[in-house]
């Protein structure tokens, strides 16, 4: 449980330092997102899906994960709409856009990963189970002979 608690933590304070990202360029908030919010969006990512992975009832896990990562995939949305509104010059970023570049990078990526995840673990624990061997056809009953009399 304590599994589930920090790596749901890590992936929420990810997608805080996202937005943190995302919302730079729009001058809402005076912020000057350095190095650590740069490498700490990713970080927590990643690190918080790895410990849910590696939760013991990873099966009951499904609904979180793929909500999780539809937050990362809305980010990711999100940077491309900003990005296609300063492209479009309807709106003027105050800074470089090579922030949401890498917002709409790291959070599609990892939201797409994240999605299938589970798919691919299904894939690879049938990979490392060895099958069952085949069992064998069923004997044939055994002829009867008729005692001679």
């Amino acid at each position: 449980m304590a599994l589930l608690f920090f790596g749901s933590l890590l992936i929420v304070l990810g997608l805080l330092a996202g937005c943190l990202l995302l919302i730079a360029p729009l001058g809402i908030i005076e912020i000057t997102p350095g190095i650590g919010l740069w490498l700490l969006f990713p970080a927590f990512s990643i690190g918080g899906y790895i410990l849910l992975l590696v939760t013991p009832s990873f099966a009951k896990l499904r609904l979180l994960s793929l909500f999780l990562s539809s937050l990362l995939l809305l980010l990711a949305a999100a940077a491309a709409a900003e990005l296609m509104l300063y492209a479009s010059t309807l709106m003027q970023p105050t800074g470089s856009t090579l922030i949401l570049w890498y917002v709409l990078m790291i959070a599609g990526g990892l939201g797409v990963v994240a999605t299938g995840a589970f798919d691919i673990k299904k894939l690879f624990s049938k990979l490392r189970r060895p099958k069952a061997a085949a069992a064998p056809p069923p004997a044939a009953p055994p002829i009867s002979q008729k005692p001679k009399h």
